[in-house]
């Protein structure tokens, strides 16, 4: 598809599958506005990206997603820079071997995980919809027994595990875009979810060698794992379909109590509102 002149965000977009998503969208034309920690990290993948695919309109925004206001000062830098949002793609992502909590009292992989795109998505809501059409792709996952406890998200009465507290966070994604969709109806703005597969990224740097060498025997490659995020940021074949789930480039069940339940994605949302202080004028109410 040809993306010229369509401005993409990307979470996450320095290293992994953000950047091999954010080098195929450039590829096709888009201006591409990385997400990331290092400022380093965010030159070195422009200028990668720029030599990969002659395209140089490349930016990059530094933010720690495990800080609400560097969020919030995320959000207005890209508002500031671009005036129209096309696709925003919230892929960025954590696993950490041992529970921490942000300056929020927030578990440190939901925040970054999850509630950090929520802020995110809500302060770039008005100008994804001012660009209309546009897209809103984010990258979740549904583990098997994962839970959203709204009671107990510092994970202070459950056990914690890595896997555990990931799958959490990903199952909050996913019912987020649900609830999302419901909210966009009409706008011209779809949201939709999605599953890489298992990919050979830094996500387990932290983990054991035992978890790091068994996930690396059945990973794949990031740009397999980009692409159905491409797919879904880019393709006409998804015009128009929201609130779904997408895994290897096609759309995929959704089996689990919480992500089937409406007044669940509600009450995700409205904690979500209350966590992050987000005012209503933003997005944070229907």
């Amino acid at each position: 598809m040809n993306m010229d002149a369509k401005t993409c965000v990307i979470t996450g977009g320095t290293a992994g599958i953000g950047l091999a998503t954010a080098t195929a969208l450039a590829g096709q034309g888009a201006e591409v506005v990385l997400l990331g920690r290092s400022r380093d990290r965010g030159k070195e993948a422009l200028a990668r990206i720029a030599a990969t695919t002659g395209n140089d309109r490349g930016s990059m925004v530094q933010v720690d997603l495990a800080d609400l206001d560097s969020v919030r000062n995320a959000a207005h830098e890209i508002l500031d820079a671009h005036p129209r949002i096309h696709v925003l793609i919230n892929n960025a992502g954590i696993m950490l071997p041992e529970r921490q909590l942000t300056d929020d009292g927030v578990e440190k992989m939901f925040a970054t995980n999850y509630l950090s795109h929520f802020l995110l998505t809500n302060l770039l809501l008005e100008r994804l919809i001012a660009s209309a059409p546009a897209r809103i792709v984010s990258v979740g996952a549904l583990i098997p027994r994962a839970v959203v406890d709204l009671d107990d998200l510092a994970m202070e009465r459950r056990k914690y595990t890595p896997f555990t507290a990931l799958g959490i966070s990903k199952l909050a994604v996913v019912m987020f875009t649900r609830e999302l969709a419901r909210h966009l109806e009409g706008t011209g703005v779809t949201a939709n979810a999605l599953y890489p597969g298992v990919a050979r990224t830094s996500i387990m740097d932290d983990q054991s060698w035992l978890s790091r060498t068994a996930m690396r025997l059945i990973s794949g490659s990031p740009e397999k794992a980009a692409r159905t995020s491409i797919l879904l940021a880019s393709d006409p074949s998804v015009d128009g379909v929201s609130g779904r789930m997408f895994s290897g480039g096609k759309e995929t069940s959704m089996r689990g109590d919480q992500v089937n339940d409406p007044q669940q994605w509600r009450r995700l949302w409205d904690k979500s509102v209350q966590l992050t202080e987000l005012e209503p004028s933003t997005g944070g109410k229907p």
